[in-house]
């Protein structure tokens, strides 16, 4: 092959990473032609490459080091190659692979053939199968999910399979050619075997095992034992009618060890439907897009051997380049850099190394200090959430940015202050807070042997809003690096379980004590975007820090070893700044108008412009007038952010990345603000999809977490369908949907771990018409309505809940929950189907509440069967809601008025009380407590008052709260409380757990409105004995100070405990101990 062609190292846009030596021989001998060898590479990059075309694209070749195998070592060459090959759009991993062959299921993979990754089901293509964590006693539980190949190689993959099949594609041409070409290797094994040589041996009857002689020979005796499957160990499998290599697609299984047993083998294709087992995959699939393209050499059995290697290596390689043939350069060309995709930049790549190496070392560490199994679950108690992923998604601050923090003389203190201390920044949107977070984070504030930093980002979803999920995280990073700290959490974790996870008040105090340990080293917690957080746990953090705060004088923190210090970030909203005036009248704050004249920020955001700039110009090769053009344009702009610069440079490069003349492109529409932005990427959308993009947005703005994309295929399909009767009716395709989203929605939303975000929290408020907004001529500001959202959202969900052909899927939900406590415990979050059951059965009655129906809506029609407590639907989706709303009480058995009075579905109920064939108000059910017991646990005021005008009894008795008074006090729902006072309820009645509404509102902390209206502060009865025991038992220090100064007997005998002073001591509550 002669060399002839040198081209720069960006022109380069395929890259091939091989594994061994002779995988690399095979995918040379497909190049059409061989280019000059490269001049020079990356310092850091330490492949060696061969270059040449393939199939019309410019290609480059690489292969891991000799000797070094596994997911790792793939990682770190396919990550060398970006950091020369600046140009790669997407990747193919070409070698060899065992097949995992299953003939009861129609999968007759043999020597020769090709398997080629394909997602299937819950998987990408690709399964890491041994990434997670071991359960003792031989189990195992995987974890984490790796990418998809890219849509544009998706798609080339449907076209070469709608070809009738391998025979026919140009793979036999290829392999014709490479032995004209290349006459010697056909010598050296790179031809097939033959048939002859390809035996698949019965992974139960293999004659390799010891026992097979004593298996022969119970055989002679009992013949009718004999194995129908084989014949003397050898699988029987039909002839083929050639000894043409067939290709299989699907997915392949990778991990870090060879795997050389067929039980194992099988094993891997029962869990995960794999085809195939190899070792490299994995490390490649989330940072080096790609498919993967494995010849069968083996199957993966004792019997491994290298007779077929390179025949299967040269098949995967014929195969990969019939592949690129269905792949046009101008295709390959449009796409964006893997650079771009994947958010890797070539001077982090060696930082990422030192960070994998750095947490390994680290588990390695924990590992050994948590041998003890009580501490080590305990540990793994508090890791309810993603927390890593929500700061990573986050951009890296450019250097000399975000100085209004980082130069700010109330920062600089902050850092050197010797003692505990608190400091809150406040900037408005788009200004970079939570850049700046996650850079203090990694960077200025990271971990070190003395020095403990833990974090959490609030989001505006389900999962990240609000204190539970956010004291758990910082506690899980705390024992993860001072894990002897562990102690002061394990008897709170051996009382309550997994429950523990869920006592906000009880995490608090925890955080607390061992952060402020003697032995404890200095510890930061980062909280970013505080106003995203739920409103009641917003205000209750804010009260604790200035707890905190206020008593960092007064208990100094010198005498101990380590400090412990807060900073939280947040929009200055009014209420969160007059929380913090009211409560932290002197709290040290940073405080940032980004739409102010402020020069500082602007001096930032110019740095950032003109680094911008400066890349955009030398990807899109732009000239330099055209360059100097596009800065003075952005530098002249009155109002910038950060969040309105990025969305103006991705509209500049959806511009110039599909212009002929960039130069003579205009950029005089340039966006002002941020909401600008946003109307331009939604004015893109085509005229006839515009319905369709305000469905997705109005089911991603309206969803209580973030969707997957199979999820969205499914709810959007119901929103858009004429008819929906069951779900292969309405599901659509969702790698066409992830295509059509990326297209029509731009940057208005992103897709990252298959789950669909919006870019910012700002634009759900461009979205939404909320109560005081203004008319807009707009077609998208606005275009949303929050009732219309929620009445959308209830309609899809239900529909989905009915479907007949789901029906399996919330059963088998069910049989998994078994005794297990929390649905997360089962859940399997690869199933979309069943992590949609979940998501709709616990979230439909919120979604309906918040939809504000009129009772004449057609939509509570098709809510009915739901409400049926004598059908099986009701029984199902009741279930899995209950275990995820209460997972630690008992499930009830309820009628309908009980039930939609629980819901607090106050249209439903007025219709249900005009009909006849409904229970009577004042009937229990099945657990003792009526209708109006249930609206006021929930804090359902509507329904309450309703059954009130009804004749529900304000008194009646039942459950374990006893009665009405009770169950709103324990919930601390006061205006129910009020009205129930008002309304005449006995307020000193007995009953329930708690023996009155006052012990109830006591233990739960709610106690101040009960004493005011005149209950009996030392009655005796419940539990708890009486009002004192009940706020001792629950660590509420101010409400024991304020029944001891209303006069509660302090050594009134009693209850469980005995007396108040016992209840304290014996729950840990020392300073509740005192105050007694």
């Amino acid at each position: 092959m002669s060399i002839r062609r040198s081209l720069p190292v960006d022109e380069y846009h395929v890259g091939v990473v091989c594994a061994l030596p002779h995988e690399m021989t095979a995918a040379i001998a497909m190049l059409d032609e061989e280019d000059e060898p490269i001049k020079s590479k990356d310092v850091h990059d330490n492949n060696s490459y061969v270059l040449g075309r393939m199939s019309q694209h410019n290609v480059v070749i690489a292969c891991l080091p000799a000797g070094i195998y596994g997911t790792n070592a793939a990682a770190t060459v396919a990550k060398d190659m970006l950091r020369t090959f600046t140009g790669l759009r997407f990747g193919l991993l070409v070698g060899i692979g065992g097949g995992i062959p299953n003939l009861q299921n129609g999968r007759d993979i043999r020597l020769g053939d090709v398997v080629v990754s394909q997602p299937d089901k819950t998987f990408g293509g690709v399964v890491q199968y041994d990434l997670g964590k071991n359960l003792g006693q031989g189990g195992f539980e995987r974890k984490g999910s790796l990418n998809r190949p890219p849509t544009l190689l998706l798609t080339a993959l449907s076209s070469l399979q709608s070809k009738s099949g391998i025979q026919n594609s140009p793979v036999l041409k290829y392999l014709a050619e490479m032995d004209q070409k290349y006459p010697s290797l056909k010598d050296e094994g790179y031809s097939s075997p033959g048939i002859n040589m390809d035996h698949l041996h019965c992974s139960q009857c293999d004659p390799s095992h010891w026992w097979w002689f004593l298996w022969l020979l119970l055989l002679w005796f009992c013949p009718l034992l004999r194995c129908e499957r084989c014949e003397n160990g050898r699988v029987l499998r039909p002839s083929r009618n050639h000894e043409n290599p067939v290709a299989h697609y699907g997915t392949i299984a990778s991990g870090n060890q060879v795997v050389k047993d067929a039980r194992v083998r099988d094993q891997l294709g029962q869990k995960f439907n794999a085809l195939c087992v190899e070792m490299e995959a994995a490390g490649l699939m989330d940072n080096f897009p790609c498919v993967v393209v494995r010849g069968i050499c083996d199957y993966a059995d004792s019997h491994k051997n290298d007779a077929w290697q390179r025949y299967a290596a040269v098949t995967a390689a014929a195969y990969a380049k019939s592949l690129l043939r269905h792949v046009t350069p101008q295709q390959t060309t449009g796409e964006r850099r893997i650079q771009e995709v994947v958010g890797i930049l070539a001077d982090q790549l060696q930082v990422n190394k030192e960070i994998l190496n750095e947490t390994r070392q680290q588990h390695l560490k924990t590992e050994t200090r948590y041998q003890d199994d009580k501490h080590r679950l305990c540990h793994q108690a508090f890791k309810t959430s993603t927390y890593e992923h929500f700061k990573n998604v986050n951009p890296d601050r450019v250097d000399g940015t975000c100085q209004w923090v980082l130069s700010h003389p109330h920062y600089l203190q902050w850092c050197t202050n010797v003692h505990d201390d608190l400091l809150w920044i406040s900037a408005d949107p788009g200004c970079g807070k939570s850049v700046l977070t996650k850079s203090l984070v990694d960077n200025e504030l990271q971990n070190t042997e003395g020095h403990t930093v833990c974090f959490f980002f609030f989001k505006d979803n389900e999962e990240q809003d609000s204190l539970a999920p956010a004291l758990c995280a910082l506690l899980h990073q705390l024992f993860t690096h001072q894990p002897q700290l562990i102690r002061h959490a394990v008897s709170a974790w051996e009382r309550n379980g997994d429950k523990l996870s869920k006592e906000v008040p009880e995490l608090w105090r925890m955080l607390l004590a061992a952060a402020t340990d003697f032995e404890a080293h200095d510890v930061t917690c980062v909280l970013d975007a505080l106003d995203e957080c739920r409103h009641s746990d917003r205000y209750w953090l804010i009260n604790m820090l200035a707890k905190f705060h206020s008593q960092i004088s007064s208990s100094p923190s010198t005498a101990r070893r380590g400090r412990l210090k807060f900073l939280v970030t947040s929009r200055p909203y009014d209420d969160i700044e007059i929380e913090f005036q009211n409560t932290l009248g002197d709290l040290p704050t940073i405080r940032l108008r980004g739409e102010e004249e402020n020069d500082q920020i602007h001096q930032e955001i110019n740095l950032v412009i003109r680094m911008r700039v400066g890349k955009l110009a030398k990807d899109l090769k732009l000239n330099r007038q055209t360059k100097d053009q596009l800065e003075e344009k952005l530098l002249k702009m009155e109002h910038r952010t950060y969040l309105w610069l990025y969305l103006a440079i991705e509209s500049i490069y959806e511009t110039y990345r599909y212009s002929f003349r960039p130069e003579e492109a205009s950029i005089e529409s340039l966006p002002s603000t941020v909401e600008d932005a946003y109307e331009k990427i939604l004015r893109r959308v085509p005229e006839e999809q515009t319905g369709n993009v305000k469905k997705i947005l109005q089911i991603v703005v309206g969803a209580r977490r973030p969707l997957t994309v199979q999820e969205m295929a499914i709810t959007l399909g119901i929103a858009t369908a004429r008819q929906t009767q069951s779900l292969d009716q309405v599901q659509l395709d969702p790698i066409r949907l992830e295509s059509n989203i990326r297209h029509w929605c731009g940057l208005f939303v992103f897709i990252n771990h298959g789950r669909i975000y919006l870019i910012h929290q700002t634009a759900k408020e461009f979205l939404i018409c909320s109560s005081g907004s203004t008319a807009t001529v707009s077609a998208w500001k606005h275009c949303l309505d929050p009732c219309g959202i929620e009445k959308d959202m209830t309609r899809i969900l239900v529909e989905f809940l009915c479907f007949e052909d789901i029906r399996p899927n919330i059963q088998f939900l069910i049989e998994k929950l078994g005794r297990h406590k929390r649905i997360d415990d089962i859940l399997d979050k690869e199933n979309y189907v069943e992590c949609l059951v979940a998501y709709s059965a616990e979230h439909w009655p919120r979604h309906l509440r918040d939809a504000h129906l009129h009772k004449n809506d057609s939509l509570l029609n098709r809510i009915w069967p739901l409400y049926d407590t004598n059908s099986g639907l009701c029984d199902l989706w009741f279930t899995i809601f209950w275990r995820a709303t209460m997972p630690y009480i008992d499930q009830p058995r309820m009628n309908s008025v009980c039930l939609v009075a629980c819901l607090g579905h106050e249209e439903a109920l007025e219709l249900m009380l005009q009909s006849n064939k409904y229970h009577d108000i004042n009937e229990s059910d099945n657990d003792g407590p009526i209708a109006l017991i249930w609206a006021s646990q929930f804090g359902h005021e509507k329904v309450m008052q309703m059954l009130l005008d009804r004749g529900a009894e304000i008194n009646a008795q039942g459950g374990g709260y006893g009665n009405a008074l009770q169950a709103a006090s324990h919930g601390g729902h006061e205006k129910i409380v009020r009205i129930l006072l008002d309304r005449g309820v006995e307020i000193n009645a007995q009953g329930g757990f708690y023996g009155n509404a006052l012990q109830t509102a006591s233990h739960g902390g709610h106690e101040k409105i009960l004493l005011d209206r005149g209950a009996e502060i030392n009655a005796q009865g419940g539990l708890h004995g009486n009002a004192l025991q009940a706020a001792s038992h629950g660590g509420h220090e101010k409400v024991v100070q304020i029944l001891l100064d209303r006069g509660a007997e302090i050594n009134a005998q009693g209850g469980r405990y005995g007396d108040a002073l016992q209840v304290a001591s014996r729950n840990g509550h020392e300073k509740t101990a005192n105050d007694t």
